[in-house]
């Protein structure tokens, strides 16, 4: 477990089929993780010192970050240096926030004075990495609404199968129906996403559409005090199991 993890807010639970809470508890400290190493690479870049992957070419993006995070430990500071032990969960994490969430604005120019050099990557993580300071959070469409609704859906299904439970799509679509049961089908799949970002999946920008159901106002904007815990998935659980029960 990560040093940001607290295992003791993991011995009053009972885990339940569906979450392997102390996972995602090591998920949501990975994420806090990645916006904290993000911030100080923005904040890092113009000193010159991090450098540029100069792999020609990754084979995947948790390859693209580790190759970068091994090319800059010695500037990394310490609290912000993944354990050797948790360096492929990271990376694979890592870069699957800095693709799902951010979309490039402003491209810095190339390494080494604005001239382009053979064997740079320019890859989707190394491009991110690169332009740290423009960056901004990815534009939400419609489309990713719905592969959200999808995947809520999916998780509620999963929840059903897990405990038993005989459903409907018909019963699942009239639980994503009602606000509050939405929200709380938001979390379940969010969490469940949180995980397997770990292994380096995620369903892009349909994940950050459940992060804001879960995580913004409607109005627009972050819900203000909102921090992210595990109680907040054990509460969405043990309402959603409720919900399924209901004949």
């Amino acid at each position: 477990m990560c040093g940001f993890c607290r295992s003791d807010s993991l011995t009053t639970w009972r885990v339940p089929a569906f979450f392997d809470y102390e996972k995602l508890a090591h998920a949501i400290a990975t994420r806090e993780w990645s916006y904290r190493l993000l911030l100080w690479i923005s904040r890092s870049l113009e000193s010159g010192l991090l450098q540029p992957s100069r792999a020609g070419r990754h084979y995947s993006g948790a390859e693209a970050a580790a190759l970068w995070i091994e090319s800059n430990l010695r500037f990394i500071p310490a609290e912000l240096r993944p354990p050797p032990d948790e360096l492929e969960e990271f990376t694979a994490f890592f870069s699957t926030y800095l693709t799902s969430s951010f979309d490039v604005v402003v491209e810095q120019p190339d390494p080494c004075g604005g001239i382009r050099v053979i064997g740079y990557c320019d890859c989707q993580v190394c491009r991110r990495i690169q332009n740290a300071s423009h960056l901004r959070a990815k534009r939400v469409y419609a489309r990713d609404k719905r592969r959200a609704a999808l995947l809520m859906a999916e998780c509620l299904t999963l929840m059903a199968m897990a405990h038993k439970i005989e459903t409907t799509d018909e019963r699942i679509e009239n639980l994503l129906s009602h606000p509050s049961t939405r929200q709380q089908a938001a979390f379940l799949a969010f969490g469940h996403w949180l995980v397997r970002r770990l292994s380096g999946d995620s369903d892009g920008p349909a994940v950050l559409a459940l992060w804001r159901m879960i995580a913004w106002d409607p109005r627009g904007g972050m819900r203000r005090g909102f921090v992210l815990g595990l109680g907040h998935f054990r509460s969405a659980e043990r309402a959603l199991l409720a919900s399924l029960r209901k004949e």
